[in-house]
């Protein structure tokens, strides 16, 4: 038999099974063949890439809630069911990550918050549009933390859009205004914020606040907190804290924060991911200072945030 002839051979039997959905011993007995040459056949179909198997999970493009965003003012909210062993942190990266291919387009300018909800970009990004990548924020500065796992981040993700990198090499928050003041200085830390004022996207977490729910208010003094629980603070999103009605709330620690201002977010079309399953009330407030487009939430989260808003 010539090769052109076995390879017609092994895509008529792989059509009539896989397609028709014959058995083997049929396709051997009207063929005059063993049912084992027709199950070496369907092997070699496979391994020559004559059958191409795709499975398509459809909750894997996460779930459209319009009724949800237009409610929210938002442009989209979808929400995502985690894979069998998936952390539900990881299913709103991957869900991000689906968002960001969409959206993204050559020449654009991302900016990226750090989050433990975000670290996990990177795992379900092959590729990214040619793109340039702008770091919003460090992460926590605390025992055990270090800077260098948000500029990994950055330079993973700059590695797959193949544009230019600005890294902002320093914590989210420092300990006094004259140390923030020093690194703003920096010519790279300079750059990055600077860099911030021409987002054309942005990717970020949503955190609730009070006891318990936002790391960063471990960081805050007394008069700090004091302040923010004057304020009505009940969301914190890269650093900026935000009041029920969708204000930003001053608690005297901005000058200690290093990243992205309000307006350079509302300027930039966000997607934003909540993690905090608890805190609705932080992604209504988030939703009202325009520092969401898109939302990317769990179903529990979903149905807590439409609960609130009734």
């Amino acid at each position: 038999m010539s090769q052109t002839s076995e390879v017609q051979l092994m895509a008529e039997v792989a059509a009539e099974h896989y397609l028709q959905g014959r058995s083997k011993v049929e396709i051997a007995s009207e063929r005059g063949i063993s049912r084992f040459q027709v199950a070496r056949l369907l092997d070699r179909a496979r391994s020559e890439g004559i059958v191409q198997i795709r499975v398509v999970n459809p909750l894997d493009a996460g779930e459209d809630h319009a009724a949800l965003a237009g409610r929210l003012g938002i442009s989209s909210a979808t929400v995502v069911t985690p894979r069998t062993g998936e952390t539900p942190r990881s299913a709103l990266a991957r869900q991000a990550a689906q968002l960001l291919q969409r959206r993204l387009h050559d020449g654009a300018r991302l900016g990226v918050a750090w989050s433990r909800t975000l670290m996990h970009l990177p795992e379900h990004l092959s590729s990214l549009p040619r793109v340039d990548i702008v770091q919003l924020v460090g992460p926590l500065s605390a025992p055990g933390t270090s800077a260098a796992a948000s500029t990994g981040l950055i330079h993973a993700l700059g590695s797959l859009a193949r544009g230019q990198i600005w890294p902002l090499p320093t914590p989210l928050i420092v300990d006094n205004d004259d140390v923030a003041a020093s690194l703003r200085a920096m010519d790279e830390v300079r750059a990055a914020l600077e860099a911030a004022d021409d987002l054309d996207f942005a990717v970020v977490s949503v955190g609730g606040w009070g006891e318990g729910a936002s790391t960063l208010r471990a960081r805050f003094s007394p008069q700090e907190l004091q302040a923010a629980a004057e304020a009505g603070v009940v969301a914190e999103c890269s650093g900026i804290l935000v009041t029920a009605g969708g204000q930003v709330a001053r608690s005297g620690m901005e000058n200690r924060v290093i990243g992205v201002k309000p307006e350079q977010l509302r300027n930039a079309r966000v997607i934003a991911l909540a993690p905090a399953q608890e805190h609705p009330e932080a992604v209504i407030a988030a939703a009202r200072a325009g520092f969401i487009d898109d939302l990317v939430l769990s179903a529990e989260l979903a149905l807590r945030v439409s609960a609130a808003l009734d």
